[in-house]
């Protein structure tokens, strides 16, 4: 007869992941001053918010793909349970024969989720919640699983469309790795707005393209499947920033790894039109500022080749030009991806951009953030609305979109 050596274990993934850090969304109050006269307008400056490196946690808490070297037979295992999750099958046994004693096996069984990322990342992130019972056996143990998934086969083929679309669409056969990885990188983002509801909603791919809405781990899996899509080698990594679970990617560009955080690239959640550079294509230096992660499970990412980007926030780009406010000193550049000059457009805090053949439209943070059009040849500038506005967008044909702080949305051709 079978001994029964455990009763069932829950583990809820919900909990672990809808904790991702968003840091990035929040925007700080730095600078707020009292205006001289009743005429003049104040309001407040903004600026990236400032993150520290996690002090309560550490690499040591996560799973290790060391152990699969000590025992080829637990990869075997995580195989085999992959396979099962891929199909979405609620119910299934699996056998261990390993090395491994009880107590080191019932981890890592209870942490199967972090093992499932380095069988199949994507697979990992169907998982809802699963919970488990074990039996010694001659030479090994029966594991019999039962999980819950946030997803289906009939939703994952929807996915699977869609994933194809976006390369139809957005990558050519002529495009270089960098361009390919900035396609993935702002279409996530504009796409996407973080959520911090209940833990149960914004896991999966799923309903990340359905609701537009989701956490890091959604943002991350989407990532996952884009840049392959694209044609780029690319891993989903787990780890810790502020304290808390959080999830990104690394992706191989001509030859070197580098870190695209897409959920910290999003600058905020009421900022659709928004993109940051600051967590794109970043070595592991950087990265360690204010992430953690088992760096043995991973490519190391050592380039600085794109280090010029991460000073970018509030782009937008046009062609081969970036026009950016710096995260550094606030003002408006255009850096030339081609000639890889970078060129001061204005001295003005200008947010929001969105950027036509000739000129830059935003909101003007030196100016009461009045609508404002920016012309680059000479950085001159005029006050097209003496009214606070946000939201800036251009479109296809040449439609200047924007909202007022009422939350009224306005149109005008260019």
């Amino acid at each position: 007869m079978k001994k029964s050596i455990l009763l069932i274990f829950l583990l809820i993934i919900l909990s672990m992941l809808s904790a991702c850090s968003a840091a990035i969304k929040a925007v700080e109050v730095l600078v707020q001053e009292e205006p001289e006269s009743e005429e003049e307008t104040s309001i407040d400056l903004k600026d990236p918010t400032s993150k520290a490196q996690s002090v309560e946690v550490s690499a040591e808490d996560l799973f290790s793909t060391t152990l699969f070297k000590k025992d080829p037979a637990l990869f075997q295992f995580s195989k085999k349970v992959e396979r099962h999750i891929s199909t979405f099958d609620p119910n299934f046994t699996v056998m261990y024969r390993g090395k491994l004693d009880w107590g080191t096996l019932e981890k890592q069984i209870n942490d199967i989720y972090n093992i499932i990322n380095f069988v199949n990342p994507y697979t990992a992130g169907y998982i809802d919640d699963f919970n488990w019972e074990a039996w010694e056996v001659d030479n090994g143990y029966e594991v019999e699983f039962d999980f819950t998934y946030f997803t289906d086969a009939k939703k994952e083929k929807k996915v699977d469309t869609y994933v194809q679309e976006f390369a139809n669409k957005f990558i050519t056969k002529d495009m270089d790795d960098f361009h390919r990885a900035k396609a993935v990188n702002d279409f996530v983002v504009q796409l996407a707005t973080y959520s911090d509801k209940d833990a149960s909603e914004g896991q999966s791919v799923y309903e990340l393209i359905s609701k537009k809405t989701g956490v890091c781990q959604a943002y991350a899996l989407l990532a996952y499947r884009l840049f392959l899509a694209a044609g780029l080698d690319a891993k989903y990594v787990y780890g810790y920033s502020d304290n808390q679970l959080h999830a990104w990617n690394l992706v191989n560009v001509n030859g070197d790894w580098y870190h695209v955080d897409t959920t910290w690239n999003d600058v905020n959640p009421d900022e659709p039109y928004a993109i940051a550079y600051e967590y794109f294509l970043v070595n592991d230096e950087k990265l360690s500022e204010d992430h953690i992660w088992a760096h043995e499970n991973y490519f190391a990412a050592s380039s600085k080749a794109y280090d010029f980007m991460h000073d970018m926030w509030y782009t937008d780009t046009v062609g081969n030009v970036i026009y950016y406010n710096s995260m550094t000193d606030n003002m408006v550049y255009a850096y030339d991806l081609a000639t890889k000059q970078n060129k001061q457009i204005t001295e003005t805090s200008c947010y929001y951009l969105a950027t036509s053949d000739d000129a830059i439209y935003c909101s003007d943070y030196d100016n009461a953030g009045f609508l404002t059009k920016i012309f680059i040849n000479d950085g001159s500038e005029e006050v097209l609305l003496e009214e606070e506005v946000q939201n800036l967008f251009i479109d296809d044909k040449g439609v200047l979109f924007y909202e007022t702080m009422d939350g009224e949305k306005h149109s005008q051709n260019l």
